[in-house]
C-alpha cells in the first residue's frame, strides 16, 4: 500500500507536468520519476494476497455488501466534508457519480473494477474446484500470455482491469493449492524481486536520460512501459515476487501487521476518494509540484514520510469506522443485532 501511495504522490499531484526533457532535468526529477513508478505493482500484490485467501473462502452477500457500504460511505462522506468546507460544490452530478461510480467507472477506477471482479469470486472458486492441477496451470499460462506477453511485447491493448484481477486470482489460487519448491523459496522470490526492481529502475533512468539529452520526448514515453499498467511484465513480476517474499517470510502472528493489513482497502478508498481529494492532498497540503524545486534531501524526506503518515492516519480512520459505524450499517441492512461478521 505504501508503494501505491508513493505512486499517487507523483501521478496525482500534477508534478509530472513540470518534468523537463530538454537537457535541464534535475536530480529531483530523476528521483520522482523512479519514486512514482510502483503503484501498479502494489495493486498486483494486493489482488494476489486477496486471491490467495479467498480461493479457500466463501464470498457471502454480507461480505460483499460490507465492502460496498465502505466504498459508498467514504466517497459520499468525504465529498460532503469538502462541500461543507466550501472546497467543492455539491452537485446532483457529483452525488450521482458517487452513488453509481461503481457502475460507470469499471475499467477506469480501482474500486469499481475490484468490485466487478470480486462479485464473481464464487464462480472462480467453482471453476477452480473442477479443474485439475494441469488444467489450472494451462489456464494461468494462457491468460498470462494474452494479458501480459501480448501487451508488453506486442503492444496489444489487452488490458481490462476486472479480467486482469481474475487472472491474478487464478495465479494466487494455483500457488495456494499447489505449492512447490519455486513458490515456497524465500531466497528465489527475494532475488527475483530485487533484480526486477533494479531492471525497472535502470530502464526508467535510461529512457529519461535519453529523452533529456536528445531532446526527443518520445523516449520518456517508454520510461514506465514495463510497469505502466498492472498487466505489464515487470509490474506482474515485481508484484508476484513481492507477494511470494511476504508469504515465505515467516513473521509469525503480529497484531500490528494484522491491524495495518486490515486497513489497506480503506486507506486506498480514503486518500484517493476523488479528484478533489487528490488536489487538496497532493497540491494544497503537500505541495508536491513545489517540492520539485526543493533541495533533494528535503524532497526525499517528504516523499518517504508522507506515504507513511497518510497510511497511518487513514488506517486509524478505517479502524474506527469498522469498530463503530460498520456494525450499525450492517445491522440496519441485515437486521442482525448480534453484529457478527
Amino acid at each position: 500500500m505504501l508503494a501505491i501511495i508513493a505512486h499517487h504522490y507523483v501521478v496525482n499531484s500534477s508534478v509530472r507536468g513540470l518534468f523537463a526533457y530538454d537537457g535541464t532535468a534535475t536530480p529531483q526529477q530523476y528521483f520522482l520519476e523512479v519514486w512514482g513508478m510502483w503503484g501498479k505493482t502494489g495493486i498486483n500484490a494486493f489482488i494476489l494476497i486477496s486471491g490467495y485467501f479467498m480461493c479457500r473462502m466463501q464470498l457471502t452477500a454480507r461480505r460483499y455488501v460490507k465492502l460496498l457500504i465502505q466504498i459508498l460511505f467514504y466517497g459520499i462522506t468525504i465529498m460532503l466534508i469538502f462541500a461543507i468546507c466550501d472546497y467543492q460544490q455539491l452537485t446532483i452530478r457529483g452525488l450521482f457519480n458517487k452513488l453509481f461510480g461503481l457502475l460507470t467507472s469499471i475499467n477506469n477506477g480501482f474500486a469499481a473494477s475490484f468490485m466487478a471482479f470480486y462479485i464473481f469470486v464464487p464462480f472462480y472458486n467453482k471453476l477452480i474446484s473442477v479443474l485439475t492441477k494441469r488444467q489450472l496451470g494451462l489456464l494461468v499460462l494462457g491468460l498470462l500470455f494474452i494479458m501480459t506477453i501480448c501487451s508488453t511485447v506486442f503492444l496489444a491493448p489487452t488490458m481490462n482491469e476486472p479480467v486482469w484481477y481474475m487472472t491474478l486470482y487464478f495465479v494466487a489460487a494455483y500457488i495456494r493449492l499447489y505449492p512447490n519448491k519455486w513458490t515456497d523459496n524465500l531466497k528465489l522470490s527475494s532475488i527475483v524481486l530485487t533484480v526486477s526492481i533494479l531492471v525497472a529502475v535502470a530502464i526508467c533512468i535510461a529512457f529519461v536520460y535519453l529523452a533529456n539529452h536528445t531532446g526527443r520526448t518520445v523516449f520518456s514515453e517508454f520510461k514506465w512501459h514495463l510497469v505502466s499498467d498492472s498487466n505489464k511484465l515487470l509490474a506482474f513480476l515485481i508484484g508476484l515476487s513481492a507477494f511470494l517474499t511476504a508469504k515465505n517470510f515467516n513473521m509469525g502472528h503480529s497484531k500490528t501487521v494484522n491491524f495495518l493489513a486490515a486497513g489497506c482497502f480503506g486507506v486506498l478508498l480514503i486518500h484517493a476518494s476523488s479528484d478533489t481529494m487528490r488536489h487538496w492532498l497532493w497540491q494544497d497540503i503537500c505541495d508536491v509540484p513545489g517540492m520539485l524545486h526543493a533541495e533533494l534531501p528535503a524532497l526525499i524526506a517528504q516523499a518517504v514520510a508522507v506515504p507513511i503518515i497518510i497510511f497511518l492516519i487513514c488506517s486509524f480512520i478505517d479502524h474506527y469506522y469498522k469498530k463503530f459505524l460498520e456494525p450499525v450499517f450492517m445491522n440496519l441492512i441485515f437486521n442482525n443485532k448480534t453484529g457478527k461478521k
